[in-house]
């Protein structure tokens, strides 16, 4: 009797296991089977986010800065508008088909751009970082020699190919600008802990540049991005790219991030009063200390390259995509990456 009960449990667990394989089975082939469809459901997506900030920046007083305060930012929009064309129109859960979509969409010029930045910057986001011991020179050296087309170690703490080749596994110098900001965890001298913040999931991390203070210890993908107009958007950067900008000016930056956020403080919401085009960011800025002369110059109140997230659904399935678009006139994106994460 004992014998037939334990061969009775076996032949449960084998029914159990086999049927829970077969439920695996099953779902990987049905998500297989709809990748394709998932994918044009992104395409559509990103198709939507485009027409979305076409028809904001259409709308009377947009067409000269990108704040947190409009709608591609999560923010309410204009107020007392006769014809609102985005009236009743969202990014989240959108149906397109038979599926449903998520877009968010964050601006490049919130960060720096990593191929123009200086070495009092460089110094600053390493303070940033927590790595304040760490050599600015040096690590501008090491970015100069993976940027530039040579293979000429610049003196002071420059790594070509020479060096890399030894690493495990070996690589070679990029020998070209940076088109994608993990580029940097390849770089000589740079870390995890100063890349990610100290905190690393899954090998990569999108930062949430909304509100990060002076004090909060960020990572070099939270300041720096690879491609933008080369200006950081005075109106969108938070407090600590700020700080950044203005080669550790800690004061001004906080001063900038208050006067845009109104009477409310907070950024992003109808009180806002960011500026409204280049010659305005001059108030945003008050009265500029001695040395920061010049400091205009590297801002900007207009976004031209936003970071596109997707979140896709279809019945059981689902993806995420990631895309970069560039605009070049109201009505005129141009797609620059799609990928699935």
């Amino acid at each position: 009797m004992v014998i037939v009960l334990l061969m009775v449990m076996a032949m449960a667990v084998i029914v159990g296991a086999f049927s829970f394989s077969m439920k695996v089975e099953s779902r990987l082939a049905f998500q297989t089977d709809a990748s394709g469809e998932l994918n044009w459901l992104g395409l559509s997506a990103l198709e939507h986010a485009k027409w979305f900030m076409a028809q904001e920046q259409r709308m009377p007083g947009a067409q000269g800065y990108t704040g947190l305060n409009q709608r591609w930012a999560g923010g309410p929009g204009p107020k007392d508008l006769v014809e609102d064309p985005l009236e009743g129109v969202s990014l989240t859960d959108v149906t397109i088909g038979e599926g449903k979509v998520s877009i968010r969409i964050i601006d490049q010029e919130r960060k720096l751009n990593i191929n123009q930045v200086d070495v009092r910057q460089l110094e600053t986001a390493l303070n940033r970082t927590g790595s304040a011991g760490e050599s600015a020179e040096a690590l501008a050296a090491a970015l100069t020699d993976w940027r530039d087309s040579d293979e000429f170690v610049t003196p002071g703490g420059g790594a070509e190919s020479a060096y890399y080749l030894g690493q495990d596994p070996p690589y070679r110098a990029k020998n070209g600008p940076i088109d994608e900001i993990h580029e940097l965890l390849k770089v000589k001298g740079i870390t995890p802990v100063q890349f990610f913040g100290g905190t690393v999931s899954g090998g990569r991390r999108t930062a949430s540049l909304r509100t990060q203070a002076s004090t909060d210890v960020v990572g070099l993908v939270d300041l720096f991005c690879a491609i933008s107009n080369g200006r950081v958007n005075v109106n969108t950067a938070p407090e600590a790219v700020l700080e950044v900008a203005l080669h550790g000016d800690s004061t001004l930056a906080h001063h900038i991030l208050q006067t845009r956020a109104g009477p409310d403080g907070i950024d992003g919401t109808e009180d806002d009063e960011p500026a409204k085009n280049d010659a305005d960011i001059g108030r945003l800025l008050g009265p500029v200390p001695a040395g920061q002369v010049g400091a205009q110059g590297r801002f900007t109140a207009l976004s031209t390259t936003f970071e596109v997230q997707i979140e896709a659904v279809l019945g059981r399935s689902h993806a995420r995509y990631t895309a970069l678009i560039q605009r070049r006139g109201i009505r005129d994106y141009t797609t620059l990456v799609f990928r699935p994460e």
